[in-house]
């Protein structure tokens, strides 16, 4: 498939806007001196003010510098979340801010990504749909302003999916995916895997039906993962030799030492208590959209209805029911588990749920269609408005 539902998707007018709306929030985000009240996010944009302050040389090693009362190095995850704050921060941008700042902007980049994803799979109408309706959900909300790991994951893999469908055509879209990986590696280490297990699923799918090889993403990825490899090995060398010690080597011991893996055998309560949480998680977080695929799945005829849908629809549900059904299995089994862990198969439930409500409550789509048709640029609009709203009332939020 071509790249042309890409760029029908959003206009050059649109762009701008959206351009405009992101510099306008990462403004007020400066003037009110915005902190957050979530842990982890004030703790990564602790660090990134530190790193900031600090040699060029010493930003592949930070450490705890008191905060969580913790000290020596921080090794939780590699540097990838602090990059872009700390090079923002070193430039001039209050670098407590520029952590908000670029959690937002991995924000808004991602939900425009799976939109066009959306676009290619569905209809330009349906996706443009789908960037409002999107916004309006439980997660949503609880990460409208982070500065955490999530929406650079997320965004990483939906440009390892573009990237898998646009190397069929052209080699010049390797470079994408090997970029992506290894920022992965560098943002959340371990979880690279929920990457690698949606490029599987999106390889034997095909859901967007792209034209041209079927060879050249297998050895994209293959390309993509050596990179990601070298990567890993530089970085190594890197904190070696600015620390002494290695980093690889104690992050698997901090991630992986503590972990108990249940079976159905071994801790099978265990596992049925995982799974009933990201089940919870991945019906909630979405939501109402998630409930569109329930009530879609509880009524008649349902093989048949999916049987009937085109090809691309249906692979893209196929897709996004699978990635949450795999990851919730790969998940469940360990003893160290989070809401945050799903997140990317949240946003995968929540866009097939979101097509869904469209054409299963049509005074939904009548009412979107409405507002877009009086409202100029309405997905602008909302995430404005949305921003501004969790700026006003946020430290009045319970967590949901």
């Amino acid at each position: 498939m071509t790249a042309a539902p890409e760029t029908r998707l959003l206009s050059r007018r649109e762009i701008a806007a959206w351009i405009a709306a992101y510099a306008c929030i990462a403004a007020i985000l400066v003037a009110i001196r915005f902190t957050s009240d979530d842990p982890d996010s004030a703790l990564y944009a602790a660090l990134s003010d530190r790193l900031a302050a600090g040699p060029v040389s010493h930003w592949i090693a930070p450490q705890w510098w008191g905060q969580w009362n913790s000290e020596g190095w921080f090794r939780e995850h590699p540097i990838g979340v602090f990059l872009l704050p700390t090079i923002m921060g070193a430039i001039g941008i209050p670098a407590s801010q520029a952590a908000y700042i670029a959690g937002v902007g991995f924000g808004l980049a991602s939900l425009l990504l799976l939109c066009v994803l959306v676009s290619r799979v569905t209809s330009r109408v349906e996706a443009r749909y789908a960037l409002v309706l999107l916004q309006l959900m439980p997660v949503a909300f609880i990460f409208r302003i982070r500065a955490n790991h999530e929406y650079p994951m997320l965004l990483c893999l939906l440009a390892v999916l573009v990237g898998i469908d646009g190397v069929r055509q052209s080699w010049r879209w390797v470079p994408v995916i090997a970029a992506a990986l290894a920022f992965a590696l560098l943002v959340k280490g371990v979880f690279i895997v929920m990457i690698l297990l949606a490029a599987t699923l999106w390889l034997l799918l095909n859901p967007t039906r792209a034209a041209g090889s079927t060879v050249r993403p297998v050895v994209a990825m293959a390309i993509g993962i050596a990179a990601t490899v070298a990567v890993a090995l530089v970085y190594d060398a890197l904190y070696l030799r600015v620390t002494g010690e290695t980093f690889w080597r104690p992050y698997w011991e901090r991630q992986l030492g503590p972990l108990d893996i249940a079976t159905p055998i071994a801790g099978g309560t265990t596992l049925l208590g995982h799974l009933l949480f990201y089940v919870i998680r991945l019906l909630w977080h979405p939501a109402p959209w998630s409930l569109a695929l329930v009530l879609a799945a509880c009524s008649g005829g349902l093989v048949a209805r999916v049987r009937a849908l085109p090809v691309t629809r249906r692979r893209g549900l196929l897709f996004a029911v699978g990635f949450a059904l795999a990851a919730i299995a790969l998940l469940s089994p360990s003893s160290r588990f989070a809401e945050r862990y799903a997140f990317s198969a949240t946003y995968a439930v929540a866009a097939a749920g979101a097509v869904v409500a469209l054409g299963i409550w049509p005074r939904l789509r009548a009412l979107v269609e409405r507002l877009d048709a009086r409202i100029p640029l309405l997905p602008v609009v909302v995430w404005t408005l949305l921003m501004v709203l969790r700026l006003v009332i946020g430290p009045t939020l319970p967590r949901i």
